[in-house]
């Protein structure tokens, strides 16, 4: 063993074995740095104040000048055929898909603020639970209602609020409102049947939603009310929320939603950004990837040619009677040593310097946070092994073709 250990060290090249060492922990540091920042993007994007519109988009037909015009002529509005909502199912980035239930009936919502009284024509709409962005048990709020009258709960965007507090409500000298005021706002909405028939509610504002840019009512209620007060209810929706998978490749779904001649809703600019990301950091991933397997490479190299250099002496320990496993071992445990060095390094490297980092971010999004790093040592640990065993098999290899076996 001494004697093969003289062998090695006398024939290594340092300056080779110092630009493995550099190359690789630069690869390694590449990489491990763009697969931390995937992660904490990840979690940033799919966090609980962000989850609420990051996977989701909001998608109707466009609107032509044929279009006005067949509506004031009595055509139907643009609608989605369920041929459609199944295809747009099928993708593959998209999770699930709901559709808006618009009310087919005439309805106003009549409310006082301070000495003000307001009475305005309105919208409703609806769409299945589980799109909406409310936690209805944690706020105890009962999210239906009954025909005939009665309490009708509602939400809105909370864009709404925000434009009564910072626009309508800062240039007439009303009072701005918090969501709990807000809340407590009696609201009469007042529906009329196809029979001319005025069905009064008492209405709350019980939560606010980022997602969606409609006032929100329960599903099943719209779906009778609909049945039960409209003459003419609108089966075909003109409107759908969809939620696409957490790993979803954006730029494909944006590009078939383009396609198909759909229009997004406020929120491609999330899905845009977010395709943009993961594009950049795979690329950074792979640049890492390609410095460290050059590296890898390099002291493959120099070890096949110290092999070849040392080839009659092999063969005499050989037949001296040391076997492969003894002949090889120095130069495993040379991999061995420069491959776990490296790897500890970049895993220390990135554990240090990523916190400073992520607190520049922090300046910027208030609300990041960066993931646990164990995974990236996790990730150093099996590159680091990887890398070895593909050493080793090939010395190994070499060292049976240089002995003729």
């Amino acid at each position: 063993m001494k004697l093969l250990v003289k062998l090695l060290r006398k024939n290594i090249n340092a300056w080779q074995l110092g630009g493995f060492f550099i190359a690789n922990l630069l690869g390694g540091i590449i990489m491990l740095l763009a697969f931390q920042a995937y992660r904490d993007f990840e979690q940033f994007m799919h966090g609980e104040a962000r989850n609420a519109t990051s996977n989701y988009v909001v998608i109707s037909k466009p609107v032509s000048a044929i279009n006005t015009l067949g509506n004031l002529l009595g055509a139907k509005a643009p609608s989605f055929s369920t041929s459609e909502i199944e295809a747009l199912k099928e993708h593959h980035s998209v999770a699930d898909v709901g559709a808006f239930t618009a009310a087919s009936f005439n309805v106003s919502g009549h409310f006082a603020l301070a000495s003000i009284r307001v009475g305005t024509e309105m919208f409703l709409e609806s769409v299945p639970d589980r799109f909406i962005d409310v936690d209805f048990e944690a706020l105890g709020i009962d999210w239906k209602a009954d025909l005939g009258g009665g309490f009708l709960p509602v939400i809105v965007p909370r864009s709404y609020l925000n434009i009564y507090n910072f626009g309508f409500a800062s240039t007439k000298g009303t009072p701005q409102l918090s969501d709990g005021i807000i809340s407590s706002i009696p609201v009469e909405i007042r529906i009329r049947d196809k029979y001319r028939n005025i069905i009064t509610y008492d209405a709350r504002i019980v939560g606010f939603t980022e997602r969606l840019n409609t006032i929100l009512v329960p599903d099943s209620f719209l779906q009778m009310a609909n049945a039960t007060y409209a003459s003419k209810a609108n089966k075909q929706p003109s409107r759908l929320v969809v939620e696409s998978t957490p790993s979803a490749d954006s730029h494909s779904l944006l590009q078939y939603i383009t396609d198909q001649g759909y229009v997004v809703e406020g929120s491609a600019d999330t899905l845009k950004m977010k395709s943009f990301v993961y594009g950049l950091l795979l690329i950074v991933m792979l640049i890492g990837a390609i410095i460290s397997l050059l590296a890898f490479m390099l002291l493959m190299i120099s070890i096949l040619l110290l092999i070849e250099k040392n080839k009659e002496k092999f063969i005499n320990l050989h037949s001296l009677g040391y076997a492969i496993q003894q002949i090889s071992l120095p130069y495993t445990l040379l991999v061995v040593i420069a491959n776990s060095v490296v790897w500890l390094s970049a895993a220390t490297t990135i554990t240090l310097v990523y916190p400073t980092l992520s607190s520049f971010i922090t300046l910027i999004a208030p609300e990041f946070q960066h993931a646990s790093l164990l995974p990236c040592w996790l990730v150093a640990l099996l590159l680091n092994v990887l890398f070895i065993a593909l050493h080793r098999i090939v010395i190994t290899k070499q060292i049976r073709k240089a002995t003729h076996l």
